[in-house]
């Protein structure tokens, strides 16, 4: 060692070359992190802890959307029977139907004023549960009161009949509506309706905006000019 000092030690990761100190590449590339190719956790590992479910929803919450349409195709639903009246789980209402628009509920008032329009008809709307525990109201047209029978309207009420005492599937046929009864009996599997009342299913199939109750409801232009505001 001249002069009696020791000579400094190069660090394991660099080495002198040609007189300049560098990172030898071998060692630093031995010191990185892997790349991992792909997802290291799968979709099933990433499933919350029952223990803790509560924390972020309801189990048996009912969903906030409410459709009201005709039963789906190919689900399996039933209804209430009405036994006293007043009615429970079904109404009238004067709905407004536009092709291509939600429908609207009108006000009885506002209906005779209109009474001339014939897109705002009576209907019956009735609450229904599928198999899957989905809610909606069901829009069944009535037979008017000059004794003109409709097939469609007649079959919808009869499927109506059969669906309160069974599972039923709606299915539409060329001129009028046919149904499948299940296999599978309302004891076997009862229908899980919510504790939500009927009137609070229609407030929220019908926002307030979809309710006309005076002259001045933008579906009026709509009507007229066929504007879509």
């Amino acid at each position: 060692m001249a002069n009696g000092k020791r000579a400094k030690k190069t660090p394991p990761d660099l080495k002198v070359i040609g007189g300049e100190t560098e990172v030898d590449p071998t060692v630093a590339a031995s010191k990185i992190a892997p790349i991992t190719v792909g997802n290291p956790a799968s979709a099933a590992s990433l499933a919350i802890d029952q223990a803790h479910l509560e924390e972020y929803a309801e189990a048996d919450s009912k969903s906030s959307v409410v459709e009201c349409r005709r039963p789906p195709k190919g689900h399996f639903f039933t209804v209430r029977q009405e036994l006293v009246k007043p009615w429970q789980d079904r109404k009238f209402y004067f709905i407004l139907e536009l092709e291509g628009r939600d429908p609207h509920i009108v006000s009885t008032a506002i209906a005779k004023q209109k009474r001339d329009e014939d897109t705002i008809r009576p209907l019956m709307l009735v609450r229904y549960v599928t198999m899957a525990g989905t809610e909606g109201l069901w829009p069944v047209k009535i037979n008017q009161s000059d004794g003109r029978a409709n097939a469609w309207n007649s079959s919808a009420l009869t499927v109506l009949g059969v669906a309160e005492k069974s599972w039923v599937r709606l299915i539409s046929a060329k001129t009028q509506y046919r149904h499948q009864p299940s296999d599978v009996t309302l004891v076997e599997t009862p229908p899980k309706f919510s504790d939500r009342t009927f009137d609070q299913l229609v407030d929220l199939a019908f926002g307030e905006d979809r309710i006309v109750t005076t002259l001045d409801h933008e579906i009026w232009t709509a009507l007229s000019r066929g504007s879509k505001k």
